[in-house]
């Protein structure tokens, strides 16, 4: 209400005033009519009169000079008079004496209206008498009854004066409210015609400004959020760096996400996503200072500028507000949503001088945040930077890897459960740059599952594993991890057969190895996959067991023909941990109990070995048998070695069904 009155204030005033003007126009206009009226009127009252005494010479000598007065004359003047609403009148002679006057209105006492009348000894100014020609003045103040003075004037001589007071009070106030009714109508009609077009220039000129003002809120606002938008935000970020260059004051940039939103609009729809956002950005909106400014630059990113910053304990002060208003339970529809946030932060001057520094490093610390998932916010540190620069670089080796066929795989021994003949190998991928290095599965790997490379890759190690595995002698077989982005598009099973074919093997020479984490969506499509899988005769092996979820669920509804230990269990058995050797035994147990082998990862001593021996452990892989190497290495180093000792008896493959869902590629597609 205060910003419109502000903004229409001036508009409404200068129409009330406007108005006013017109009314106080037409009040004088109508009071100048009335007193013109009046004055016309006496005027015609007065010549009349003149007319009548001078058409009547005896009568007005009698009157002027008071001999010989004709009282039947003077008496017809009277009724003449009062025909005419003439209340009195008084004869002066040519020297301004008053000689005659029909009544008295200073003397009331004195009788009325009596043949030869009074007077009163009045007498005209010399300067009224002085007018040359015929004149007329009247006497009028708007409250009692008018007078008129004319001269009389006969054969161009004036002979005396007349003076003739009439009766106008009723006849005035008739035209007081004539001319009130008129004047009434006519302030009517100009309001009319003057306020009509003002109204609509009014309404015009308030919905072209509130058209402005929301022109120019889209222009500067998030229409969803009603926060501010990335342009408005880098404008008042430029303002603001100019005037702490000057005061010298420490400021806050905080780069914040929303986790999950599009896990939300996927399973809720577009519309419940929408709804959190604006539920996310009132709550981050009612806890920071009033002072700050807080936008949406992007479908699930905030950022927040806090100024004169008091140091750290101020910054966590903050996350923790946001946090904690942000993860309160949100209703929406008939689902129940806890919004999680992750929080980046860089400071001024220490971080950054420009807005694109503070912008970039608050982002690299947001990115961090997601991923270590430690505190309620991460504020940048300079390594960060680093580790953009180096996920930059292996991004680019990546993509020509893909386009150029870069990748390798190296192939690890797995060797029966005494170590004393060669099974067959793990595949496992490798990125050699050109120096010769080797680069980490675990650092291109997730950088390919973003980048959306990982199926290209997954698909090159399933045709490169069947094509090496059918120069090797027929008994052995080759593993291949596998992603869930492979199951995502069904096409799987095709790209297997076509392996196969290609490389003319049999599918009983191939395992597939998946994690746990892949069964848990999509378990009938996963299951039917799965299971046309298993009708080429590929091996179907759960990797990494007993560090997931390990739901004996998935034992029997997926058809499973191996399971696989993960190597932690064996660095916990080394290190001396209690129980290790208990919760191998018993995984071994329930595998052979449901018709499944089992093999042990990161085996690298005796005593390990041992062990697993102890248990009856089917399989083992680790460096106690050989490292990952080249296939050259694999056929002059592996082959030799297990020449003699290589059968066919530990590469039977299990029946048995089980049932699977997707997983990460992190996990699933462990080449490394």
């Amino acid at each position: 209400m205060l910003r419109k009155l502000k903004r229409y204030g001036g508009t409404i005033l200068g129409g009330v005033l406007l108005a006013s003007v017109v009314a106080l126009a037409v009040i004088t206009l109508a009071s100048f009519t009335v007193g013109s009226l009046v004055e016309t009127a006496m005027r015609e009252k007065g010549r009349q009169l003149t007319d009548l005494l001078i058409a009547n010479p005896d009568t007005l000598d009698a009157l002027l000079t008071g001999i010989a007065r004709d009282s039947d004359a003077e008496t017809t003047i009277r009724k003449v008079a009062g025909l005419a609403d003439i209340r009195s009148f008084a004869v002066f002679d040519r020297t301004g004496n008053e000689v005659f006057r029909s009544r008295s209105e200073r003397y009331k006492w004195l009788l009325r209206d009596r043949p030869g009348g009074i007077s009163s000894g009045d007498k005209l100014s010399t300067a009224i008498m002085q007018q040359p020609g015929f004149w007329q003045v009247v006497y009028d103040d708007g409250r009692s009854n008018p007078s008129v003075l004319t001269p009389l004037i006969r054969g161009g001589t004036v002979v005396g004066y007349v003076s003739v007071v009439a009766d106008m009070i009723d006849d005035r106030a008739a035209y007081v409210r004539t001319l009130t009714s008129a004047s009434g109508l006519l302030l009517a009609i100009i309001l009319f015609a003057t306020g009509t077009p003002a109204l609509l220039f009014f309404l015009r000129q308030r919905n072209v400004a509130e058209a402005n003002d929301r022109i120019y809120f889209l222009a500067n606002h998030d229409p969803l959020t009603q926060l501010l938008n990335r342009t408005r935000m880098q404008e008042e970020m430029d303002k603001i760096l100019a005037q702490v260059r000057a005061t010298r004051e420490a400021l806050a940039y905080f780069f914040i996400d929303i986790d999950g939103l599009a896990a939300v609009n996927d399973t809720l729809g577009q519309a419940c996503g929408d709804e959190l956002l604006r539920v996310v950005a009132s709550r981050m909106a009612s806890v920071v200072d009033k002072a700050d400014l807080l936008a949406r630059i992007a479908a699930d990113d905030f950022v927040l500028v806090h100024r004169r910053l008091g140091g750290r304990e101020e910054i966590a002060e903050i996350a923790r507000r946001i946090t904690e208003a942000v993860s309160e339970p949100v209703k929406i529809g008939d689902q129940v949503i806890r919004p999680r946030v992750s929080i980046g932060v860089a400071t001024l001057p220490e971080d950054g001088r420009t807005r694109d520094e503070l912008i970039k490093h608050a982002e690299l610390a947001l990115l961090y945040h997601k991923q270590e998932k430690v505190g309620e916010y991460v504020l940048f540190q300079p390594f960060m930077d680093e580790e953009t620069h180096r996920r930059r670089e292996i991004e680019a080796k990546v993509r020509e890897a893909v386009e150029a066929d870069g990748f390798s795989l190296f192939y690890q021994p797995i060797v029966n459960g005494d170590g004393s003949r060669l099974l067959g190998f793990e595949a496992l991928l490798r990125l050699q740059v050109p120096t010769g290095e080797f680069i980490s599965p675990a650092e291109f790997i997730p950088i390919a599952e973003a980048r959306g490379y990982i199926k290209a890759i997954g698909t090159w190690a399933i045709r490169e594993a069947a094509r090496q595995i059918a120069a090797w002698p027929d008994p052995l077989f080759v593993s291949v991890n596998l992603s869930a982005v492979q199951f995502r598009d069904g096409d799987l099973v095709g790209i297997v057969r076509e392996a196969l074919d290609a490389a003319g093997v049999s599918g009983r020479r191939l395992e597939i190895e998946v994690v746990e984490s892949l069964l848990l969506d999509r378990s009938d499509e996963i299951l039917g996959q799965l299971n046309e899988l298993k009708a080429l005769g590929v091996s179907i092996d759960m990797d990494d067991f007993g560090t997931g979820y390990s739901s004996l669920g998935y034992l029997w509804r997926f058809p499973f023909d191996k399971l696989k230990i993960d190597q932690s269990f064996m660095f916990a058995f080394e290190n001396g941990e209690p129980n290790v050797s208990e919760i191998i035994a018993t995984i071994v147990s329930l595998a052979h109990h449901m018709h499944m082998k089992v093999t042990a990862e990161g085996v690298e001593t005796q005593q390990q070995l041992d062990l697993l021996r102890s248990v009856g452990c089917d399989q083992i892989q680790g460096y106690l048998f050989g490292k990952p190497m080249p296939a050259d290495k694999v056929a002059s180093e592996v082959l030799n070695r297990f020449r003699s000792r290589t059968g066919a008896s530990d590469n039977e493959r299990s029946t048995r069904q089980r049932s699977a869902a997707p997983a990460s590629a992190r996990d699933a597609l462990a080449l490394g």
